[in-house]
């Protein structure tokens, strides 16, 4: 059985965080550092539970921006 994957809204991460969606909204931006891991689905944006967790615990990396030296 395949493992099943938990969407969430900005609103549920929000509250998740005990946040503003304000602040998951900006978290999830491009141009944060370290930005919250979002997927853009047409004009929304969600999130996978485990990728919320996994960054809220350190343990996913932020991609990395621009030119490498």
């Amino acid at each position: 059985m395949a493992d099943t994957i938990e969407i969430l809204t900005p609103e549920q991460v929000a509250q998740l965080f005990q946040v503003s969606v304000g602040w998951v909204h900006e978290k999830s931006r491009r141009r944060s550092k370290n930005p919250l891991p979002a997927h853009r689905v047409g004009r929304y944006v969600r999130f996978e539970r485990r990728e919320v967790e996994q960054w809220f615990a350190g343990t996913l990396e932020a991609p990395k921006k621009g030119r490498t030296r």
